[in-house]
């Protein structure tokens, strides 16, 4: 799987590429981290206040917003899903 992260105004798109049938795998972690990301290298998930999807043959696209008073960071969130989708991801990004 590939991605690409792109901060847009106050937001961030991930793109995933090849996703397949792992698209809700991949929401449900990023998911998962929002809630509890104690075992995060970054902790970026945690500034995370809402995150819609769409996807459609194989890719996925996730829009993140930040939580009020807060910003989202590119990198630490490149880190973030390092961290939570390893065995998925294709360092050929």
């Amino acid at each position: 799987m590939k991605y690409q992260i792109e901060k847009q105004g106050e937001e961030i798109v991930i793109r995933f590429e090849g996703v397949g049938g792992n698209a809700q795998a991949v929401i449900d972690a990023i998911g998962r981290c929002r809630v509890n990301a104690w075992t995060c290298t970054s902790g970026e998930c945690t500034k995370i206040g809402s995150m819609a999807s769409c996807g459609e043959q194989g890719s996925l696209a996730l829009r993140l917003k930040p939580r009020s008073d807060l910003s989202l960071d590119v990198a630490s969130l490149g880190e973030c899903l390092k961290y939570q989708l390893p065995q998925h991801f294709d360092e050929n990004k």
